[in-house]
C-alpha cells in the first residue's frame, strides 16, 4: 500500500503539470509570442523541477535535521524575504515587493519559504525530543523564527502568503506536540496583528467591501468563465474568457480557463485529484518511523493541498482574491518548483519507510527506530 501511494503521488504530480503545459499553451491568443514564451518557460521550470524532485526522493530526509543544515534553512526564509527588500535587487509587481531579480527571470521566495518552514519545524521537533513540552524550546524558539517570516512577508504586503505559511506552521506544531492551547493562543496572537493591519489599510477594505458587495471584476469573469464552460466544456482553446475579460487567467484563474475550456468534468476531476494527494500524503506521513517524517510529510502534502483549495475557492468567489497561484497548474516557476519540491520531499519519506520496513507487501509491527 505505501509503494502505491509513493507512485501515485508521483503520477499524480507529473499528469497535472503536464496539463497545466496544455492549458497555459492556450490561456490566451494561441498566436500571441507572450503565451508561446510562457508556454516554453513552463516546459523549462517543469523539467528543472524533476530534477530537483528527483535529487530530494534520493536525498534521506533526516539529514535535514542536522544543526547546520537545520539552522541554514532557517537563516535561507529570513535572508530570502530581506532579499526582496533590496533596492535594485527587489520587484515590485501591482504594489507588492514580492520577487528577486535573477536576470531575465524573477522568483517569489514566499513560494520556497513555505516549504522551507515545513522542513525547519519537521526536523526542529526531532531534534528537540521530550523538550517540546517547555515553552522555551517548544513555543519560543520556532515561534519567533516563524514571527520573523510572518512579518516580512506583511511587509511586502503578502496576506494571502502570510495566511499560509502561518496556517502550515500551526498544523506542523499541533501535529509535533506543542498543544491545543499553545497554538491557540499563537494563532490568536497571530490574528489580532493581521486583523489590526487589515482595518488600517484603505485598499485592502475596499477589496474586501467590493467582494461582499458583489463588485469584484475578476470574481464576475471567473464566474462566467465557469458558466460557459457547463459540464464538458466548450473545447480546448476555445474560451472566450480569457481573450482580455478575465485578468491573471494564465496564473491565479487558470482554474477558471480550465472550467470553461474542460467544463465541470475537469474542475471536479482535479478536485478529486488533489483529495487523492490528500489521502496519499497521509498515507506515508503515518506510516512514517519517526516525528520528522510524519511532520515533513504531512505538512508538505497540507502545503500543496490547502493553497490548491484555497486558489480554486478564489476562483470560484468562495474565498476574497489572494493571489495564490494554483499548485502545478498556474504559470510560474516559483509555485511549479516548490510544488514539485514539495512532491519530492512527500516521495522521499515513503521511499525511506518502505526501505526501512522491507517488504511493505506483509503487514508488520510498526518499530520505534533510532536514527542518532
Amino acid at each position: 500500500m505505501l509503494k502505491f501511494w509513493t507512485y501515485t503521488m508521483i503520477v499524480l504530480t507529473i499528469l497535472l503539470a503536464l496539463f497545466g503545459v496544455l492549458v497555459i499553451a492556450h490561456a490566451g491568443k494561441t498566436q500571441s509570442d507572450a503565451v508561446m514564451h510562457h508556454f516554453f518557460m513552463q516546459l523549462i521550470y517543469f523539467g528543472v523541477a524533476l530534477v530537483g524532485a528527483a535529487v530530494l526522493y534520493w536525498t534521506d530526509y533526516r539529514f535535514y535535521k542536522r544543526p547546520m543544515i537545520l539552522w541554514m534553512i532557517a537563516g535561507a526564509m529570513i535572508f530570502s524575504l530581506l532579499l526582496v527588500q533590496v533596492p535594485g535587487v527587489g520587484k515590485a509587481v501591482k504594489g507588492s515587493l514580492r520577487w528577486i531579480r535573477l536576470g531575465p527571470l524573477s522568483v517569489q521566495p514566499v513560494e520556497f519559504v513555505k516549504l522551507m518552514m515545513v522542513m525547519f519545524l519537521a526536523a526542529y521537533y526531532e531534534t528537540i525530543g521530550g523538550r517540546i513540552a517547555k515553552w522555551k524550546q517548544g513555543v519560543l524558539a520556532p515561534g519567533g523564527i516563524l514571527a520573523a517570516v510572518a512579518l516580512l512577508l506583511l511587509v511586502q504586503p503578502d496576506f494571502g502568503g502570510t495566511m499560509i505559511v502561518c496556517f502550515l506552521a500551526g498544523v506542523t506544531m499541533l501535529l509535533a506536540g506543542v498543544g491545543w492551547k499553545r497554538c491557540l493562543l499563537l494563532g490568536g496572537c497571530g490574528l489580532l496583528v493581521i486583523g489590526a493591519l487589515l482595518l488600517t489599510n484603505q485598499n485592502r477594505m475596499r477589496r474586501l467591501m467590493n467582494e461582499q458587495n458583489d463588485e469584484n471584476y475578476q470574481a464576475k469573469q471567473s464566474k462566467i468563465a465557469f458558466q460557459n464552460g457547463g459540464v464538458t466544456g466548450v473545447g480546448l482553446g476555445r474560451g472566450m474568457q480569457k481573450e482580455n475579460y478575465l485578468p491573471e487567467c494564465h496564473t491565479d484563474f487558470i482554474f477558471a480557463v480550465i472550467g470553461e475550456d474542460f467544463g465541470f468534468v475537469a474542475t471536479a476531476t482535479i478536485w478529486g485529484v488533489f483529495l487523492l494527494m490528500l489521502c496519499g500524503g497521509s498515507v506515508i506521513a503515518f506510516r512514517a518511523k519517526d516525528k520528522q517524517g510524519i511532520l515533513l510529510a504531512f505538512g508538505s502534502t497540507m502545503l500543496i493541498c490547502v493553497q490548491g483549495v484555497s486558489n480554486m475557492a478564489v476562483a470560484t468567489n468562495v474565498f476574497p482574491t489572494k493571489g495564490l497561484a494554483l499548485p502545478f497548474l498556474s504559470y510560474g516557476g516559483s509555485c511549479l518548483l516548490s510544488s514539485i519540491l514539495a512532491t519530492g520531499v512527500i516521495v522521499s519519506v515513503g521511499r525511506k519507510t518502505i526501505e526501512l520496513e522491507g517488504d511493505d507487501s506483509e503487514p508488520k509491527t510498526r518499530k520505534v527506530v533510532s536514527f542518532d
